[in-house]
């Protein structure tokens, strides 16, 4: 066999080989001999293990099921030291690219092996190393014509929401923290999305600091609503001549006293490359705002299926000393002080909408499943560099469930060159 074709050859390739059978139209047979059919090549077992688990194969006469290892030579049996491991006893059939030695189970018998290069199409060998070696991102970009509509949008479909699904698990470890409280989930992951990238991490830390069941216990109170938050972010350590953060910083110091509070550290907020509109000091404003007018947020969420009743929520104006101040003291002319409608949208996708799946997931509410892939269709394409590029190249940019699909495969496949778990690369390998 040529050395460069064993080259192109991966564990990866071969995995995604045997689970679609993908293989020329002949009569299988072991290297000793035995013809095989293959019932059910089992399931993908990627813990410590064979690698196939469940498989159903018939050998000569005798139907097994047991467990499918995959090796590239048969020597790698050896070389991983299977030998040794009780967990590969259950081991039904060897499948290998090359056949380069038997394989002994015991002194009086070997291992059923399958080699099969001869039964593997040479150019789906190529079209993945072809892939494997693209300088770009989007590897399949040449072969993109050839896939239908039909399956670019159920793909989509499926992207998006593995996301949310992704991001189902942060949730849920945010609730498991918090006994339960989906108030103080929502808290935690709608000041995360108020973040973004830059201040993601120092929202995060407020959001651990402060007990939402302290916030909404003061939601009553606007100043105390400002005072508690904007003390915990540990932006009330300074003094100051100025009346309003004179207010707060007493305010706070009241309820830092009530509740034992410790603040996290003012310096965690980084204004670096930032627009005025998205400092720490307007944003915090703008979720005080929210939480004073609507302390059962999560309630409120759920039983609301409308989307301009999201964007309400969010619309919310802070209290007038903003109208004139990016930060504390040092005033500015007049501005707007609403959430603009991008940021509504971000956080609608990462926080409302995010819940919504996470809580149906939890209450194993289908239809609210559905709901929350429905609404991602409703929002506006979000326009980034890495959706524009996707966009440029012709993919779908109709909605926000293009756009967070579209973010899910450039992070989790595209980027990695993941393609034998990519649809679109399993049909570009496949035809």
């Amino acid at each position: 066999m040529p050395t460069n074709i064993l080259g192109m050859i991966t564990e990866s390739l071969l995995h995604f080989l045997w689970k679609k059978r993908i293989f020329l139209p002949r009569d299988f047979s072991t290297t000793q001999g035995k013809s095989i059919r293959i019932i059910h090549p089992g399931f993908s077992h990627h813990n410590a293990g064979p690698d196939f688990k469940q498989a159903v194969i018939k050998i000569d006469n005798i139907t097994w099921a047991g467990d499918v290892e995959i090796h590239i030579n048969s020597s790698d049996w050896y070389k991983h030291g299977h030998q040794y491991d009780e967990k590969y006893k259950t081991v039904v059939l060897h499948v290998v690219y090359n056949h380069d030695m038997e394989i002994a189970r015991s002194e009086n018998e070997f291992i059923q092996t399958f080699e099969i290069k001869n039964v593997v199409n040479q150019e789906i060998i190529e079209k993945y190393n072809k892939l494997m070696n693209e300088s770009d991102n989007l590897a399949c970009l040449p072969n993109l014509q050839n896939i239908s509509s039909t399956l670019f949008a159920s793909t989509l479909i499926r992207l998006a929401t593995e996301r949310l699904t992704n991001r189902k698990e942060l949730i849920f470890n945010i609730v498991k923290e918090n006994n339960n409280n989906w108030n103080e989930a929502l808290f935690r992951l709608l000041l995360i999305s108020f973040g973004f990238k830059t201040n993601a991490p120092a929202f995060e830390m407020l959001g651990k600091s402060l007990p939402y069941k302290y916030l909404e216990k003061h939601s009553a109170s606007r100043l105390q609503v400002y005072a508690i938050i904007f003390g915990q972010a540990g932006l009330l350590n300074t003094e100051y001549e100025d009346v309003y953060y004179k207010s707060l910083q007493m305010e706070y110091q009241y309820l830092k006293r009530k509740y034992k509070l410790m603040p996290i550290r003012e310096n965690h907020w980084n204004y670096l490359r930032l627009r005025p509109q998205n400092f720490p000091c307007l944003r915090l404003a703008q979720v005080c705002e929210i939480f004073h007018n609507v302390p059962q947020l999560f309630q409120k969420i759920m039983m609301s299926e409308n989307i301009q009743n999201y964007y309400k929520i969010l619309q919310f104006t802070p209290h007038p000393y903003w109208e004139t101040h990016y930060s504390f003291e040092n005033s500015t002319t007049k501005h707007n002080i609403k959430m603009g409608e991008n940021t509504a949208n971000s956080i609608i996708i990462n926080a409302f909408i995010s819940i919504i799946f996470a809580y149906s997931c939890f209450m194993g509410n289908e239809r609210m499943q559905e709901h929350a892939i429905d609404l991602l269709s409703l929002l506006p394409f979000e326009m980034n560099f890495i959706t524009k590029k996707y966009k440029n190249w012709g993919f779908p940019a109709e909605s926000a469930l293009h756009s967070q699909a579209i973010l899910e495969l450039n992070n989790h496949y595209c980027s990695s060159k993941k393609c034998l778990d990519c649809l679109i690369g399993q049909t570009i390998l496949s035809s």
